[in-house]
């Protein structure tokens, strides 16, 4: 399924940094709203129009919230070096240690996003991806 921005999140309050967390009915709805949290942090709030898709990959780690970072640390990289933000994703697949996603990136519009985070790392700190009454969670926290 295809999740577009917005989508519900929450920040999590970090000594010097910030976290994401996001909540889905299943694995793969929780690791698509976490992408799009990231989104909606380097937009700050500004809305994006996305323009090209990308299959993503996101490989490496021994569990889900370690595959999760990975998968975050490309979308990421993405904005690192090609300015473009997430505005939709579809996870394609989803295991302990690779995710495979579909994302529709728009272009970051400094103007519009002005107010977006200085997004510098995903880290493992902290990181959790879990079953919750419901459903599923997936937190992680990144230095800003």
């Amino acid at each position: 399924m295809r999740y577009e921005l917005p989508q519900p999140y929450q920040e999590l309050s970090h000594t010097a940094d910030t976290g994401i967390a996001a909540e889905g009915a299943t694995r793969e709805e929780a690791l698509a709203r976490l992408v799009l949290a990231l989104g909606a942090l380097l937009a700050g709030g500004g809305s994006v129009t996305p323009d090209v898709e990308e299959t993503v990959v996101g490989a490496g780690g021994a569990d889900l919230a370690q595959t999760a970072v990975a998968a975050l640390r490309e979308v990421l990289f993405r904005f690192a070096t090609r300015q473009v933000v997430p505005g939709a994703c579809e996870v394609l697949s989803l295991s302990p240690g690779r995710a495979e996603l579909r994302i529709a990136f728009g272009r970051f519009d400094p103007a519009r996003h002005r107010e977006g985070a200085d997004v510098k790392a995903v880290t493992y700190h902290r990181a959790r991806f879990e079953p919750v009454p419901g459903g599923w969670r997936a937190q992680v926290i990144l230095d800003v």
